[in-house]
């Protein structure tokens, strides 16, 4: 069936039996404005075969596999890496200056008081475990990283945090990070004085906001919202990005 992008653009959906829109074609769920390459690597990693091709149903499933082969994660308007790369992509990509811009946007919005200068954005790193230093640790959603600040953002979108994680699973997503930061953020990376865990989620509350010493740093813990941080003026994409999260919104089967 046709649907209408954030742009007004016709584009093909299907939808699963539980009623979750998809696109048929990936890069119809994501912003890519500014990027070049494209598709970003970034992207690509994430184009994986989903267990949730079993959801769609004949007709509908046809549409939902038409453009790969086979159905993707990406596709589905419920997709956090999608509003992921729409909100932090463009960012990574962008001129020093403008990412330079965005965090002084970020770290007023959730008063953090580390400097923006030198701004490194990226998108789906992996951290050594804190449990045990293995590699393939917690896979971090958004980093940001200047000459003072480094940030770990987990992103939700519909979904909860997720909890027994660990080695003993008794930890959630959130606390992982947190001791990543205590345990080895002032070993890995003397020069930091702000190690930050940020939530961010369409409605907010999966962080309790903390400010902790870590040796001569601190650990501050903080939450707030896609459309907090859409508001940015900086953003390199700032009316598509507006667009893109009311168009995500209104598309997204409600509970």
């Amino acid at each position: 069936m046709e649907s209408t992008d954030w742009c007004g653009n016709r584009i093909e959906v299907a939808q699963t039996r539980g009623g979750v829109l998809a696109v048929a074609d990936p890069w119809n769920n994501v912003i890519r404005t500014g990027i070049r390459p494209w598709p970003a690597p970034e992207l690509v990693q994430k184009l994986y075969r989903s267990r949730q091709e079993s959801a769609f149903e004949g007709a509908q499933r046809e549409i939902a596999t038409s453009k790969l082969g086979f159905y993707s994660d990406l596709q589905s308007l419920h997709s956090e890496d999608a509003i992921t790369w729409s909100i932090f992509g463009p960012v990574a990509y962008a001129t020093p200056s403008i990412r330079n811009a965005f965090v002084t946007e970020l770290l007023a919005l959730i008063e953090v008081q580390g400097s923006p200068r030198n701004a490194h954005a990226w998108l789906w790193r992996r951290i050594p475990h804190p449990d045990d230093l293995v590699p393939g640790g917690p896979e971090i959603d958004f980093g940001i990283q200047t000459g003072d600040t480094l940030l770990l953002g987990e992103a939700k979108w519909r979904s909860s945090v997720a909890t027994a994680q660990g080695v003993n699973h008794h930890k959630d997503q959130m606390t992982l990070r947190q001791e990543f930061c205590q345990q080895y953020g002032p070993l890995f990376l003397a020069g930091v004085r702000h190690f930050v865990v940020l939530g961010l989620s369409a409605r907010g509350g999966i962080a309790s906001r903390a400010d902790n010493q870590i040796g001569s740093a601190l650990l501050h813990v903080r939450d707030t919202t896609w459309e907090a941080v859409a508001r940015f003026a900086s953003h390199p994409c700032a009316e598509e990005v507006r667009r893109y999260l009311q168009w995500k919104t209104k598309n997204s089967k409600h509970e």
